[in-house]
């Protein structure tokens, strides 16, 4: 069984097999959501890149509390390499799938 076949092993990001155009190009994207926000779930449509804020209270730059792989979920999400989970600070959109809905 290859390393990349069996349960628990670490699988490389997908997005280390695109061109570095492919990436800039997504990158290139991704700011632009951001001068009207889409990007969760209240849909506020604030000009973050103008760093505004709305529910999330993030403004221009999001705050990575934690990134990890998880292995617990659903066999369907995670894959082989586990499904990727990022925590972000200052968050309060109360998600209902996150069972801190307290943060």
């Amino acid at each position: 069984m290859s390393a990349m076949s069996s349960p628990g092993a670490a699988a490389p990001p997908a997005s280390l097999r695109l061109p570095l155009a492919e990436l800039r190009r997504r990158a290139a994207l991704a700011v632009e959501g951001l001068v009207c926000c889409t990007a969760y779930p209240r849909n506020c449509r604030v000009n973050r890149l103008a760093n505004k804020t709305a529910a999330c209270k993030t403004g221009r730059y999001a705050r990575v509390a934690s990134h990890f792989p998880r292995f617990d979920e659903e066999d369907c999400l995670r894959g082989w390499g586990g499904s990727g989970t990022i925590f972000f600070s200052w968050c309060n959109l109360r998600c209902v799938f996150i069972g801190r809905s307290r943060c």
